[in-house]
Parts: structure tokens; C-alpha cells; sequence
């Protein structure tokens, strides 16, 4: 499953920060284009004429590819038994590229004089006429392209300028040639009754009413199908569809000290019908406001040097936030200053070196819908640049040994391997799909804690401690994130800036004299970055899935198994707090009055 690319965009501006789709991809494709199909026909007609596009003296496009997004949305928001808004909406976004010059020099991979992280001058997108009207639409595509036209020949020329006045080191072609290719799935349409799921949202944003100790609490429900185009100069021809719904719960608090604290149920699924049973998100709500009580009396962590196991999705938090950035091949764009090398922002330096404990294995592969009963969110089978997804080896035996590519070629790798994605209106650029971590020799999860007990003994220590949850990483693309939400600091590591891991927001004292564990709060990460993975002295063998969509980034999957490092370091939070509301909220004071 894959969430698509327009919902993405939704996810990342809306109010409620809540994208759709975990999207489901047929494997059933024909080659033929269909003959009735107006938008196909009109991107086709136009293309044509695009590649004839010329300004006295200057460069005609070498490559022109376009896409749509036709895509229907419904999403209802809302809070203690009330909706707040239920709307449906439909939209088709267009989106150009056109380049320039020759697959060697183009109009891309340029930052200098105005450009932005080697983007500018190579895409853009335009809204299209959702009526299937032949004339409207190629009016639409026309004016996009020729501004698209005009901008491109315009970057290359300073690309050029500025490249005569520099020493630069040997660098790789602006973009890889790839094969054509031809699938055609069936337009899929979204048919729904608004009425019962609005019912859903306000009976389960109503139990909130309950517990007295959430101050906030709030509900977002989106649905959505998808049809996508995709044609290029190079005779590619794709026309694919996407389905899904996603459910996002969040609710925040304040403990007597004055910290807020977060946490958030999200259910993805390939439809509305298939989101779980008003009884089961019942009984989770329930289990989330007793972590809640639970984490609201807990005692604050001082500073703790020691083991950690990371439990569950946080250890394929841990791993997206540290490692999936860093392993998207991504040149470095002319009139840039190279990339320091940050955490796992920029790992191509250390192909061949080891990363990771040898029992280590880490792969990319979108082309499996689900891992055991989960949806996964990455799931795709053509890239957004046309070429088919493959399976990509990252870490063999502990080493880095790959990376997930586009067509954007780097130094080390000269082809994509069907990681070329894109955000919007964005020009696609390398990101990881479904990302495996494997560990031989796990550990079941008795078996693990017991590692965990065993380590802090041997430090001296009465606890060690077990982490379940991790706010979002500040600045990175973990999308819902975890539980951060508008209440999470996010986060993780002194400072600030730079921070590469999000704040504990679940995490456990686990007492080595009887296994007991006991909630704590208030901490962060001293020090966590890429050269911490080395420290993991074992693995579990259960993995967990973190599906991830919007922040900025396509969505993707991480599905991990629980790590122990020997040793980290976390010390409190020291910051101000604000104290907490004069009054009880309006539902507490309720609670209160009615008594046990």
C-alpha cells in the first residue's frame, strides 16, 4: 500500500496534520493507452508539442514528463461527541518537469545564485479542470509548460555561467536514462455514506468526555481514491489508482509540574471498511488514557547512564529518524557547500563501513502491500519517475552496502533503483519505500528484558530502562511521527539544533531485583546519532511496522525489530513550564460532579 502523493500534500497542510491513504496497487495492468481516456489524451497531444519548444539561441527540452493527481477526498474532524467540519473534495493537480540541455547538463542539481537545494527551475504544478473537457485541459497543461519552459532554460543558462568561474570536482551526470514502460489499471471512483462514519468520529471523540485527567483531545477520519497519470518523453505511460483511509487520535495533557505530554492512536487502511470496529478503538482509547493516568503520577528521570531496550514502534522510529534520511542517494547540487555529515543525513561517505553490528540486515523493497496483517503506507510499484521498484540491499552483514536512488545520479551510483519520489509539486527525489531492518539471532521478548536486567546488574545499576515511544524528530520526515502532536516537545539531544531523535514520550523503568516496570517522564537524549547503533548488543525477533506520511516527505514504512544498546545516556528536560489552566476543561468539571 502506498499513500498517495496528493493526500500526502493534505496531510501536510492541514489543520488536523492528518493524510489518507494507505493506498492498494492491482497488479492487473494492460500496455494499451485508452482511446476515451480525455486526460491521457490531452497530456499525450501536449507533450508532443512541449518537446518542440524553442527560444532563439537557447536549449530545447531533452525530457518532458507530466503527472496527475485526480483525487477524491472526504475527511470529517472532531472533539468530545461533536464534528467539527465533514467535507468531500476533488481536485486534479498537474505536475511538469521539463528539462533542458542534455542528461549530462541540465537545468537541475543547481543551488546557486537563488536556487534552492538544486530544485529550482526543474518542476512545478498547476491545478487542471476536473471536467474532462479536451480543450480546457491542454490550455492548462500549455500555460504550465511554457512557464515551466521559460524558468528551465533561464537556470541552465546561470548553471552554466556559474560553472565557467568554478574549480569544480568530478561530478555526475544531472540524470539517468531509464527504460519506458507501459501499465494501464482501471480509473477506480469513491462512492460513501457520510452519515455513519461521522457517527464513528463523534462516539469515539465522545468517550473522551470520560476521563477527566485529558485536557485535549481530538479526532481526524479521511478516505480518499486516487487515479494517477504519468507520461514522458521517453514513452512511458502509466495510469494507476490508489484507495485508502487513515484515523488519527490525539489527546494531550498536563502533569502537576506543568509538562505536557502527548499521545496518539492512527489507523491506516485500504478503506473506510476497513478501519477497526467501533468496539476495538473503544477499548484502545481506554488503554491510552491509562497510560495517560499512569504517566501523570509518574516520578521524573534524572540523569541515566545505562542500558535502553527500545521496544516495539519505537525502535522503528529510532531507525527512521537516524538512518532513513542518510541512506537516499542525493548528489550535491552545483553552488552548494557540501553536506556535513550530520547523523544519517549524508551516509554515501561510509559505503563499505560498518554501521551496525554484523547480525545486522537492512533492505528497501515497496512491492509487498502489507507485512503480516499491517498495511504498509510505503507500499508502491512504479516510482514517480516512471521506473518499476526493485529491492535495494542497504546493510549487509552490519555494512552499508547501498542506497536507495532516483534518476538523480551521485557519484557512487549512475541509475535509479525505483526510489525516485516526489511531495506535491515537488521534482522527485530519492526516499525510501518500505524499509526492513533484520537481526539474526533475535531475541523473544521475555528473552530480551531478560538481556536488558542482565545489563543494568552488571553496571551496578537497580533499573535499566525500556522505551516504547518517540516524539517526531524535529526537522526530519517522520510524518504523524509518533505521539508528538501539538503537546510534544519533539525532539531528542542537548541543544536544540541539530537534535536527530525525538524525546522519549513512553518509557519505562524496568527494577532488576523483580522485572517490575514502573513509568517515568521528563527526559531526553544526551547524546544519539548514527555511531549509537554500534553500541546494540541485541535484537528481538518481533517486528513492529512504523508507517509514516506527510511532514514534508512521501510516505513510507519502517518495519523494525526491539534493539538494546549497552549504553546510553538521557538526562531531564530542564526548561520553564506553564502552569496549568486556572479552570478544569468543561468535561473534567462534569466528571468531577457526576463522582464515582
Amino acid at each position: 500500500m502506498k499513500l498517495t502523493k496528493a493526500f500526502c500534500n493534505f496531510l501536510a497542510h492541514s489543520n488536523a496534520k492528518l493524510a489518507l491513504l494507505v493506498g492498494l496497487l492491482s497488479p492487473a495492468f494492460a500496455e494499451e493507452v485508452p482511446e476515451n481516456d480525455v486526460v491521457f489524451r490531452a497530456l499525450g497531444d501536449e507533450l508532443k508539442r512541449a518537446m518542440s519548444l524553442h527560444l532563439a539561441d537557447l536549449d530545447k527540452p531533452y525530457f518532458v514528463q507530466y503527472s496527475v493527481d485526480d483525487t477524491v477526498t472526504y475527511r470529517t474532524t472532531a472533539t468530545y461527541g461533536a464534528v467539527v467540519n465533514s467535507d468531500q473534495n476533488r481536485s486534479r493537480v498537474f505536475q511538469s518537469q521539463v528539462r533542458v540541455g542534455s542528461y549530462d547538463l541540465d537545468n537541475s542539481n543547481f543551488a546557486g545564485r537563488g536556487g534552492v537545494g538544486g530544485r529550482r527551475g526543474l518542476s512545478g504544478s498547476a491545478e487542471l479542470p476536473v471536467d474532462d473537457d479536451y480543450a480546457s485541459l491542454r490550455h492548462a497543461i500549455w500555460l504550465a509548460t511554457d512557464t515551466q519552459y521559460k524558468d528551465a532554460v533561464e537556470t541552465l543558462t546561470q548553471k552554466r555561467a556559474y560553472m565557467k568561474d568554478r574549480n569544480l570536482q568530478e561530478r555526475a551526470v544531472d540524470f539517468a536514462k531509464a527504460k519506458s514502460v507501459s501499465a494501464i489499471q482501471p480509473r477506480i471512483n469513491l462512492t460513501f455514506d457520510r452519515k455513519p462514519w461521522e457517527d464513528y468520529a463523534r462516539r469515539i471523540s465522545a468517550s473522551f468526555e470520560s476521563y477527566r485527567h485529558i485536557q485535549n483531545s481530538d479526532l481526524s477520519l479521511a478516505a480518499g481514491a486516487e487515479n494517477r497519470y504519468l507520461v514522458n518523453s521517453e514513452d512511458s505511460r502509466l495510469r494507476y489508482s490508489d484507495t485508502g483511509a487513515i484515523l488519527r487520535i490525539t489527546a494531550g495533557a498536563q502533569t502537576p509540574d506543568g509538562q505536557r505530554i502527548s499521545d496518539s492512536l492512527v489507523y491506516y487502511a485500504p478503506s473506510l471498511e476497513g478501519l477497526p470496529e467501533l468496539e476495538q478503538v473503544l477499548a484502545d482509547v481506554g488503554k491510552l488514557a491509562d497510560r495517560f493516568a499512569a504517566m501523570l503520577k509518574a516520578p521524573i528521570l534524572e540523569d541515566y547512564t545505562g542500558p535502553v531496550l527500545f521496544d516495539g514502534v519505537a525502535s522503528a522510529q529510532l531507525f527512521r529518524q537516524l538512518l532513513a534520511a542518510g541512506v537516499t542517494g542525493q548528489p550535491d547540487p552545483v553552488g552548494s557547500q557540501r553536506r556535513a555529515s550530520q547523523g544519517g543525513d549524508d551516509l554515501e561517505t561510509r559505503l563499505g563501513k560498518r554501521i551496525l553490528p554484523t547480525t545486522f540486515h537492512i533492505y528497501d523493497d515497496p512491492r509487498d502491500r502489507q507485512f503480516q496483517d499491517t498495511f504498509l503506507a510505503g507500499h508502491y510499484l512504479f516510482d514517480d519517475e516512471g521506473v518499476p521498484a526493485e529491492r535495494v540491499e542497504i546493510v549487509v552483514d552490519g555494512k552499508l552496502d547501498g542506497m536507495v536512488m532516483s534518476r538523480t545520479p551521485t557519484k557512487q551510483f549512475a541509475k535509479s533503483n525505483g526510489h525516485g519520489r516526489r511531495v506535491g509539486g515537488e521534482a522527485p527525489r530519492s526516499a525510501v519505500g518500505c524499509l526492513y531492518i533484520e537481526a539474526a539471532k533475535g531475541l523473544s521478548p521475555e528473552e530480551l528484558k531478560k538481556e536488558l536486567i542482565d545489563a543494568a546488574e552488571a553496571e551496578g545499576l537497580k533499573f535499566g530502562l525500556k522505551i516504547t515511544g518517540l516524539s517526531g524528530r524535529v526537522g526530519g520526515t517522520s510524518g504523524f511521527g509518533g505521539p508528538g502532536g501539538r503537546f510534544g516537545r519533539g525532539g531528542g539531544g542537548r541543544g536544540g539544533a541539530g537534535r536527530l531523535v525525538g524525546d522519549p514520550i513512553s518509557i519505562y523503568r524496568v527494577h532488576v531485583a523483580d522485572g517490575r516496570e514502573e513509568p517515568v517522564r521528563g527526559c531526553e537524549f544526551s547524546s544519539l546519532d548514527l555511531r549509537s547503533l554500534r553500541r546494540i548488543i541485541a535484537a528481538g525477533n518481533v517486528q513492529t511496522v512504523h508507517n509514516s506520511a506527510g511532514g514534508g516527505a512521501p510516505a513510507s514504512s519502517v518495519i523494525a525489530p526491539a534493539i538494546l544498546f549497552e549504553e546510553l545516556e538521557l538526562s531531564r528536560i530542564r526548561q520553564e513550564a506553564e502552569k496549568k489552566p486556572i479552570l478544569e476543561a468543561p468535561h473534567a468539571r462534569q466528571v468531577r460532579e457526576r463522582g464515582p
